[in-house]
């Protein structure tokens, strides 16, 4: 997706924003407190990676971040569904985004991704021996997915969105309209908002378990608790897209007429309250004083409020600061699909690189979410001079 005349920039420079967010998260992954690795499956460990440098600071980063970065992502992604359906028809859409998202997901999952998993299985079995490493890595390990579970779920989503407008192709424009009218009252469409997003979010994660992953589809594998949670967000976007739904939005281009810095301040308070209620429920189901499924009810509460407050955020501050080209910014946005598709190699490796240099958690972190963005940004410039990886990508 590239950033074009006729649309809006910010939207581009957003998704683009969260794609680094994606990097520095994954860059993060090797140093929170609750680290560990599993030599005898590395795919259970927290991360491909795990460094004895720690820091708690990177604990409420990837917290922070895991609240709203991917329902972000999915709803900036709806967002452009329905204009694409009108303009190419569902047949040519659809064959659009088979190419642009399944010749890259399965160049990922037989190629990009095994490359970043071999510094865990060197750390695994202190061997590099390639047919081994291939046979365990799909067999023993049940070839781990990695980040490209967000395009092949994206596909999918964009198959049943495909399905819903060939049922019924007012459908999008209809409940779009609908949502326009409750923004037209920010508390209550604060409130019916909220109510869907726990709707789609808490049922199932009470039902099959918090932060719970299918695990035996390969490099199919999903989150499957947060499944109609993401599904949501996409199908939410793709209602506003077929409207004009950022006046409805943004009052004088501040989001509800809220500056930047309040949304901002609700996201970090909401995140601070989220940390409290986990704390809270926690201690409260160790005393006895609440069940494991009472617990986890009020976490999930807390965490659907985090995650709205935190869109928000996003979405206000790039509505009002971004009015114009920046060249950074455009360069990142041009490549961001790129980026997201390569960078995890270079994450895991640099990380590999950095076990044994003694230098604080934080230091290493930098080091590693700057050199692998920088090194996806110039992969991604490199790769994109051909002029059909350019279309592809």
């Amino acid at each position: 997706m590239k950033a074009g005349s006729n649309r809006a920039i910010w939207l581009d420079y957003l998704r683009a924003f969260v794609t680094l967010l994606v990097v520095a998260h994954h860059a993060a992954m090797a140093y929170p407190t609750y680290g560990y690795f599993n030599p005898a499956q590395y795919i259970l460990s927290t991360a491909p990676v795990v460094d004895q440098a720690r820091w708690l600071g990177m604990d409420v980063f990837i917290g922070f971040n895991d609240l709203f970065f991917m329902p972000l992502m999915f709803l900036i992604s709806g967002l452009f569904v329905y204009r694409g359906l009108e303009r190419k028809g569902t047949q040519a859409y659809l064959a659009d985004r088979a190419i642009r998202l399944g010749i890259p997901f399965l160049i990922a999952e037989c190629v990009l991704i095994p490359l970043a998993y071999v510094p865990s299985y060197y750390l695994a079995t202190h061997s590099f021996t390639l047919e081994q490493f291939i046979s365990d890595y799909i067999v023993h390990q049940q070839w781990p997915v990695g980040p490209p579970w967000f395009i092949w779920l994206l596909l999918v989503f964009d198959g049943l969105a495909v399905l819903i407008y060939r049922i019924s192709p007012t459908i999008y424009p209809v409940m779009g309209q609908w949502f326009l009218r409750q923004a037209s009252s920010p508390i209550r469409f604060g409130i019916i908002l909220f109510g869907l997003v726990a709707l789609s979010l808490i049922p199932l994660s009470l039902w099959v378990g918090q932060y719970t992953w299918i695990g035996r589809w390969g490099p199919f594998d999903f989150q499957l608790n947060r499944l109609l949670f993401y599904l949501l967000f996409f199908l939410l976007g793709s209602c506003l897209g077929a409207t004009s739904w950022e006046p409805f939005f943004f009052y004088f281009g501040k989001l509800f007429g809220k500056n930047w810095l309040f949304w901002v301040g609700l996201s970090i308070g909401c995140y601070v309250f989220f940390l409290a209620v986990s704390d809270f429920g926690t201690a409260q189901v160790r005393q006895g004083n609440l069940t494991e499924t009472q617990g986890f009810f009020f976490y999930d509460l807390a965490f659907v409020g985090s995650c709205l407050a935190s869109i928000g955020a996003c979405l206000s501050i790039f509505k009002q600061i971004f009015t114009r080209p920046v060249r950074f910014w455009t360069s990142v946005s041009a490549n961001a699909y790129t980026i997201y598709m390569v960078h995890y190699g270079f994450v895991t490796w640099l990380q590999f690189a950095l076990l044994w240099v003694n230098v604080p958690a934080f230091a290493k972190f930098i080091f590693v979410c700057m050199g692998a963005a920088s090194l996806s940004w110039l992969c991604s410039n490199l790769l994109r001079r051909n002029s059909y990886i350019a279309q592809l990508l």
